[in-house]
């Protein structure tokens, strides 16, 4: 009997584990895992994230409004405006529509990463495989060179004498790639 509980307790960890796992969500901002005191989440399909911590990583000044409980990130002559549990958010005054609103999640107002990001010129990608969001500053994007088997990646495009496709450093990371060893050795 008290083997049987065992396995049932063992099997019941490894499957609440798992659960807890898929729904982890990692971002990156031009290389660089944002770490905050409230993970990213996953609500309707998009990924939302600390609003501080978004608009700072992309080098934008940031402001909050208590009594609007508005979100503003200036960054470069671009506004980007965002209200808890609106819809609409407005860059440089013209509305957008928004799938999902900002909110409070953990004490903390989490905003949509690809809609603030973009808004100030970056590009995001999504990687489903390993629930990442790579965002990267378009004049920042570090180019490199992946293997054909797409499990690491060069900084130069010679390196090994090998065949490689191009890409950018934050595709690379947000995929899982790792560099190779001689590439780190001659970047440090």
């Amino acid at each position: 009997m008290k083997k049987l509980f065992a396995l049932m307790l063992g099997l019941l960890s490894c499957t609440l584990l798992l659960c807890l796992s898929v729904n982890a969500v990692e971002l990156y901002v031009d290389t660089e895992l944002v770490q905050t005191d409230v993970p990213p989440q996953l609500v309707g399909g998009r990924t939302l994230v600390p609003m501080r911590a978004i608009f700072e990583y992309l080098g934008a000044e940031v402001t909050w409004d208590n009594d609007t409980r508005t979100a503003i990130g200036t960054l470069d002559g671009t506004v980007v405006i965002i209200q808890i549990d609106n819809t609409t958010a407005y860059v440089n005054d013209v509305p957008y529509t928004l799938d999902v609103p900002a909110q409070i999640i953990g004490n903390r107002t989490m905003v949509p990463a690809r809609f603030v990001s973009e808004s100030l010129g970056c590009v995001v990608t999504w990687y489903n495989e390993t629930q990442t969001a790579a965002v990267a500053n378009k004049t920042k994007g570090e180019h490199i060179y992946v293997t054909k088997t797409g499990k690491r990646y060069h900084y130069s495009g010679t390196c090994n004498g090998g065949t490689y496709y191009e890409a950018t450093l934050a595709e690379a990371m947000g995929r899982g790639l790792t560099p190779c060893d001689k590439c780190v050795l001659t970047k440090n």
